[in-house]
């Protein structure tokens, strides 16, 4: 099991993280955390494992991780942790061990109780709609 972030911890300290969005395209419809990045699941894994090869050690990893993403200034994410969520948790914490197992040379957690929790304490004007 990843480690997890409460929905307070990470309102607290949400400049220090990455967010990663997990669910599927039409997931988004009920909207989004301001500024994280979607990627889906099984893309994510993917990509993760393209990084899992003997050449590259753990902050050539992580390197390499957020510049498959194509959604982050990879510079000035390099500092910082990252946090996978989804609706309620589950994806997002298997998200979270895939990059754990990966060695990323980076702290890596799981938003506990997902998009959903962030949407009861947050509410709408805290997301995105498309």
């Amino acid at each position: 099991m990843a480690k997890t972030i409460s929905v307070d911890e990470l309102k607290k300290n949400r400049e220090k993280y990455v967010l990663i969005d997990v669910r599927e395209q039409e997931e988004l419809l009920s909207g989004q955390i301001d500024d994280s990045v979607h990627l889906p699941l099984g893309q994510l894994i993917r990509k993760v494992r393209k990084t899992e090869k003997d050449e590259f050690g753990p902050e050539e990893r992580h390197r390499l991780f957020l510049v498959l993403t194509k959604q982050v200034d990879v510079e000035k994410s390099l500092d910082k942790k990252i946090c996978m969520y989804c609706s309620f948790g589950y994806r997002g914490n298997l998200a979270a061990e895939e990059l754990v197992k990966s060695e990323l040379k980076v702290d890596i957690v799981n938003l506990d109780g997902g998009y959903a929790s962030w949407e009861s304490k947050n509410g709408n004007g805290s997301s995105k709609t498309y």
